[in-house]
């Protein structure tokens, strides 16, 4: 990229931990808001260090406000905030709020899809029908269920959710019913993977997106503690067969070119062998794209984050040939790859995070791309005194090993926290 950008970034995201950090490797300043505001969002620790900040340029570059919702983003006490930024990147959960987006738009310009956008997108039933008139291989979708159908062959998923929330299985009172906050896809054999494509602003002779990153979805995993059809992590970036890797992008070139999309985004596959169909589309930063940022640091790739390549993206100034050219998946090495799995808390009362819960887990704190092979850090701490009610997640556990050994990592640096968390929580 050369020079760093010397812009402030607008980030807005259900987490925005990783945001900050792609960002920050980008070379911007960064204004954040999200649910959590965690330990490491707000800059504690030795990411200051890894930044090259002082502690008071840390608190000039970086400021994170916490969000009870999305809607409290446009209240008037952060339009100043707001206004000071140079531009706006969206990511997890902002999606499903185009009337927010709308508003924030006519305030700063927004890098990647617009409400209008945003909007179409979230037809996923019209999206697939569409790849299915262009010849795909689809799951059927249906905005109602049929008296002849048999619901337990369905899912019921709703228009507007993320990481799987909003999804389970159909069921006879289903049956006839209409509605446009949900609809209906019928059950698909295969494991669940997500593509990582970067699109350009259309030119002529087409061709403007790229499939740059494969991960396999870790997807109601029970010692994560998720939820029935709940994502809770990814690994990768994982290599790829040509033939596969074709269907894919073709996918997402159709998709892109039917909605014009421009940015970093990401579809979610089943993948059967070499069956591969679509099940859910992303127009915006994804949580498996963190994976790809720890692999841009840890090679001599032109670019060093994925925000980085959004940003250009979304400015028109990527060389997507060149981006092509450095992404192999074919021929990506299974030398070791990396992964991340969130904790979620399993207790049936409210935890009360501790100092010496906060010391422990503080204790293990790691950038993704600071994690050596074969071990694994912690991310997303909670702040001392929070209290994490059940069901909600508790930490990201980070890891870098073997393609075949990230999930065992996972599992067992997942199992270590819960051993201290359930220790300390019977000593409260």
């Amino acid at each position: 990229m050369g020079k760093p950008f010397k812009s402030r970034l607008l980030i807005v995201a259900a987490s925005a931990r990783p945001w900050i950090q792609s960002a920050e490797i980008a070379g911007f300043c960064v204004t954040a808001f999200d649910f959590f505001r965690d330990w490491d969002s707000i800059g504690e620790g030795g990411w200051r260090e890894h930044s090259n900040l002082t502690g008071s340029d840390v608190a000039q570059k970086r400021t994170v406000i916490r969000l009870e919702r999305f809607e409290d983003l446009v209240k008037q006490s952060h339009f100043e905030l707001i206004s000071k930024c140079d531009y706006a990147i969206l990511a997890g959960g902002m999606e499903n709020h185009p009337s927010i987006i709308e508003a924030l738009a006519s305030r700063i310009p927004i890098l990647g899809p617009d409400a209008f956008q945003h909007d179409r997108m979230s037809d996923t039933v019209r999206i697939l029908s569409r790849l299915k008139e262009f010849g795909f291989q689809v799951p059927e979708s249906s905005l109602r269920l049929g008296s002849n159908t048999c619901p337990g062959e369905w899912l019921k998923k709703s228009f507007r959710s993320s990481s799987g929330l909003g999804i389970r299985q159909a069921t006879e009172d289903d049956v006839g019913l209409e509605s446009n906050l949900h609809y209906y896809q019928k059950k698909i054999s295969g494991e669940s993977f997500s593509g990582f494509f970067i699109s350009v602003p259309e030119e002529e002779g087409g061709g403007c997106t790229a499939l740059v990153g494969w991960t396999r979805q870790l997807v109601n995993e029970q010692w994560c503690a998720a939820g029935e059809f709940r994502y809770c992590g990814s690994i990768g970036p994982l290599s790829i067969d040509e033939s596969l890797k074709n269907k894919i992008e073709a996918i997402g070139q159709a998709v892109a070119d039917e909605y014009g999309i421009i940015g970093a985004w990401g579809i979610d596959f089943l993948v059967d062998g070499s069956n591969v169909s679509p099940v859910d589309f992303n127009v915006r930063l994804t949580a498996s794209m963190e994976i790809f940022d720890a692999r841009l640091e840890n090679s001599q790739a032109s670019h060093r984050s994925v925000v980085e390549l959004h940003t250009l993206a979304c400015l028109g100034q990527l060389d997507l040939n060149q981006l092509k050219r450095s992404t192999d998946l074919a021929g990506l090495s299974n030398e070791f790859c990396f992964g991340k799995s969130v904790v979620f808390y399993d207790g049936l009362v409210p935890l009360q995070i501790t100092e010496t819960i906060h010391r422990n887990l503080i204790s293990q704190w790691r950038l993704i791309s600071a994690v050596r092979l074969g071990e694994f850090g912690v991310a997303d701490i909670p702040n001392l005194g929070e209290w994490i009610r059940p069901g909600q997640p508790i930490c990201t556990i980070l890891a870098n090993a073997e393609p075949r050994r990230v999930a065992e990592v996972l599992e067992v640096a997942t199992a270590k926290i819960r051993r201290v968390l359930s220790r300390l929580e019977s000593a409260q």
